[in-house]
């Protein structure tokens, strides 16, 4: 190469770059314009918008929105931050009927877009907007799903928030599918639906473990007292994960019909059994149990010792039981924890 050629291919570059650099700040010139306009329409519809919410009646909005020529996006983001500051926002009926009627059709185009993202925040979207005429057009794209990626994932998400228990059935063909999606998909079945999935994954016909420690799991972080007796039953259960979700699920209920279930714990194998038997103990504020504690206080487990004399704190007398433990106790590692716990309270109450 010869030294024309070398300046030849130099210049070459340097206007390529050149006519490069032009078209990134032409286009960034218009989506800055675009976004402009948007925000100058949002401003204005937003106080129909609102009234419209509230009495839609009031059809200034939807007249002001078919006028608007970046009506849907200016929509989207309407909606998207009525959902998200208002209580039960998804569930307005105001809501389904503006996203079906404006972009539940643009929707079922951009779920078959080549853009990841953009399906994604689709998905996020039918979610959070409750656009049920895409359940079809959702399940045929979960049939076709051979892998558990974040897409599927959050697809099934989507139809779990249209309470389609599909999204249940769907997750049985991944055996490595995470507690925490069956979870997901339980918090956003409606109520009457729930139950009866939470039922059905109790009695486990179908044998998916995962499934039913997913939904002990859930009832205890939900709260449903409805499930106490059945939950009591798993502490029998010869698997020890399941014996230990239904702890959990106990400790986060705050409540057993048969409190003379948990004494077996107290001695168990398994560490996370004897703490979560502690925890329970001390939060059911179980007095029956308060010398078990004493002495699981010098327990060989860290998490054990921490947990009984967080548990002892639970009591009325609590102080007093730690301050003569941190004395009296012939383990070495008990006396640290209850003299640990001991200073704690006194610090608390300074």
């Amino acid at each position: 190469m010869n030294l024309s050629h070398l300046w030849i291919l130099i210049a070459s570059l340097f206007i390529g770059q050149l006519a490069l650099l032009l078209i990134l700040a032409w286009r960034k010139q218009q989506s800055n314009k675009r976004e402009a306009a948007i925000g100058q329409e949002y401003d204005a519809l937003i106080e129909s918008f609102s009234s419209y919410m509230m009495d839609p009646a009031d059809d200034r909005f939807i007249a002001g929105l078919q006028g608007s020529p970046y009506r849907l996006a200016v929509l989207e983001r309407l909606l998207n931050h009525y959902v998200s500051v208002t209580k039960a926002g998804a569930d307005s009926p105001a809501v389904s009927y503006l996203s079906e009627q404006f972009l539940a059709k643009r929707y079922a185009k951009l779920l078959k877009h080549g853009n990841w993202a953009m399906r994604m925040n689709t998905l996020y979207f039918i979610e959070d907007f409750r656009v049920a005429s895409l359940v079809p057009l959702l399940k045929e794209k979960l049939a076709k799903s051979s892998k558990l990626d974040q897409e599927t994932q959050q697809l099934i998400r989507t139809l779990a928030s249209l309470n389609e228990t599909v999204a249940i059935s769907a997750l049985a063909k991944y055996p490595d599918a995470p507690a925490r999606l069956y979870i997901d998909v339980f918090k956003r079945l409606d109520e009457l639906t729930k139950l009866d999935e939470l039922d059905a994954a109790l009695k486990n016909e179908t044998g998916n473990e995962t499934l039913k420690h997913s939904a002990v799991s859930y009832i205890g972080m939900a709260g449903i007292t409805l499930f106490l007796p059945r939950i009591e039953e798993e502490l029998q259960n010869p698997d020890m994960e399941m014996r230990i979700q239904a702890l959990k699920a106990i400790l986060h209920l705050q409540y057993m019909n048969a409190p003379g279930a948990l004494a077996p714990f107290f001695h168990s194998a398994a560490w996370p059994e004897r703490m979560f038997a502690a925890q329970i103990a001390g939060k059911l504020q179980l007095s029956r149990y308060k010398e078990t504690l004493s002495e699981l206080l010098g327990d060989p487990v860290w998490w054990v010792r921490y947990s009984s004399a967080e548990a002892l704190t639970q009591f009325s007398e609590g102080d007093i039981v730690l301050a003569h433990l941190a004395e009296s106790h012939p383990d070495r590692y008990a006396r640290d924890m209850a003299n640990q716990w001991k200073t704690a309270l006194l610090g608390s109450e300074q």
